[in-house]
């Protein structure tokens, strides 16, 4: 039975595309799709019974950007997989000429709503990245330059919530030096565009990059990298890496400044989910609900969007204290986080959230897995990193989970105050007493488990005084609070982490004289 070109929600076999809602359902349960594979559904939905030429597939799924048919035919059997079609009778293939679905029935006839999957491409950032201008002087510096930018490019595609012009047509219509930079960026459709040179100095290559909104004009960041040497690490994952976490930040920050401006009806599912991570990343009265609220309307705004769904769960964990939520809100919060997983698989902050509630589970195997593949999806990410570290620490891997922090801090030198949190109590369980307590120092608006988390680190040192000091604070946060019995909370794997904290909290209280 051929579909109305009305109806907003359409039966495939035992799957149920929604339109309006932007969800593919299989027997009930959310099937996750990669963003352009549910966009050829979406596409190929919206004309049913009709067959559509591979161009003209390849021109409304990837609007502007140059991809082989290689990239249509995953995407084919991306949705085949998912509607449980592999033998092709709901996506057919008809010979030279394209594909055409059949769905089985509608479900409605209301009126044709956009769906969230539309919604979302055209509300995302869409960035371009053009050729570095080389200055350096040098012939054989120019394909160095080049792969750069492409790492860059990569990298950047790797967040998901931004759109990212291939770098072929991106340096194709940089080629025409007739156009500004606006020019630019209404050729790509553009919101922003990256540039910059490239320029040796003492030997060592100096990259400057600029971020710029094609709209007004302004240069939103801008700053320079030094490559240190011409190996692996330094030119093609450390400096890159570096760059890519710097652009997405600024983004982000962007679409911030701008929803700021306006009213919150107004706002796109990107400026919502800017607005909740600003908050969450702060220390404050209120800001978890206020951060909660946001992601809530980013969902609403773009019900495929998973990572929204993952920060939804971490700001409802943050209202509840984390690990001391009551079992229910850990298990509310859970299921929202793999819902998120769910709807955005390929999405590493979906993930490494994941690992971080697994913990609370004991599910520490499973954890580190997540946070391993949130690693893999995006090294470009700090947060994932920082989430490797975490879970390390959780797994009484201590030491090596320095290094996952220090690199997390690496690309991302404006990092939360809850980076500082968890390194300084992978530094208290290695022995580096100082340094933990100069991290969890920086940490703002302390909590009493973390008064108490000082005054044993002070305790180790020696520091009389400074213990009296914080484990009063401790107590006044936390009137009554048996912080001994507390220490049961932390989802450590292994006793001996959990000893060593409650060793440095009786010795404490010990020297505050057992108050």
């Amino acid at each position: 039975m051929a579909q109305d070109p009305g109806a907003s929600v359409v039966r495939m076999g035992g799957a149920v595309l929604d339109l309006g809602r932007g969800t593919l359902t299989r027997d009930g349960q959310v099937v996750p799709l990669r963003s352009k594979s549910f966009r050829l559904l979406c596409e190929l939905a919206n004309h049913p019974g009709r067959v559509m030429s591979k161009q003209e597939l390849l021109d409304a799924v990837w609007p502007d950007v140059i991809v082989t048919e290689a990239s249509l035919s995953q995407a084919v059997h991306d949705v085949r997989r998912a509607l449980g079609d592999e033998a092709g009778q709901v996506l057919r293939t008809v010979s030279r000429r394209g594909f055409m679905l059949c769905p089985t029935e509608p479900l409605s006839d209301a009126a044709y709503v956009p769906s969230a999957a539309h919604v979302a491409v055209s509300t995302r950032p869409r960035i371009a990245l053009l050729p570095l201008t080389d200055r350096t002087g040098l012939p054989n510096q120019g394909p160095i330059i080049e792969g750069l930018v492409e790492e860059i490019t990569a990298g950047l595609a790797r967040f998901r919530n931004l759109t990212v012009v291939a770098r072929h047509s991106a340096f194709a219509i940089a080629a025409d030096k007739s156009l500004d930079l606006a020019g630019v960026g209404e050729k790509l459709k553009a919101d922003y565009v990256v540039d910059g040179s490239a320029r040796l100095v003492d030997g060592r290559l100096i990259l400057t990059v600029g971020l710029n909104d094609v709209r007004s004009g302004d240069m939103l960041w801008g700053e320079s990298f030094t490559c240190e040497g011409t190996g692996w690490l330094t030119l093609q994952d450390l400096i890159p890496r570096r760059i890519v976490s710097r652009l997405f930040s600024s983004i982000e920050e962007a679409g911030l400044r701008g929803s700021l401006r306006r009213p919150a009806a107004s706002l796109t599912a990107f400026e919502h989910l800017a607005q909740g991570r600003s908050l969450f990343r702060t220390f404050g009265l209120g800001v978890n609900e206020a951060a909660l609220a946001h992601f809530a309307a980013a969902i609403e705004a773009d019900p495929s969007l998973g990572v929204a769904y993952a920060y939804h769960g971490l700001a409802d964990a943050a209202i509840h204290s984390y690990n001391l939520a009551p079992l229910e809100v850990k298990a509310r919060v859970r299921a929202q986080v793999q819902r998120g997983v769910q709807l955005s698989p390929e999405e590493s902050r979906c993930q490494g959230i994941l690992s971080y509630v697994q913990t609370w589970f004991r599910e520490f195997e499973q954890a580190e897995q997540s946070a391993r593949r949130a690693v893999a999806l995006n090294p470009c990410d700090a947060d994932s990193l920082f989430n490797m570290g975490n879970v390390l620490v959780d797994r009484g891997r201590a030491q090596e989970s320095l290094e996952w922090f220090e690199r997390a801090k690496d690309i991302n030198p404006m990092w939360p105050g809850y980076y500082d949190n968890e390194h300084s109590l992978a530094l208290f369980f290695v022995g580096r007493y100082a340094e933990s307590a100069q991290a969890l120092s920086r940490v703002p608006r302390h909590s009493a488990r973390q008064e108490m988390r000082l005054a044993a680190t002070y305790a180790h040192m020696g520091e009389r005084d400074l213990v009296r000091q914080h484990v009063a604070k401790a107590q006044a946060l936390a009137p009554g609070q048996d912080f001994v019995e507390l220490v049961k909370i932390y989802s450590f794997e292994h006793d001996r982490e959990r000893q060593r904290l409650l060793d440095g909290i009786k010795l404490a209280l010990e020297m505050a004289g057992g108050s």
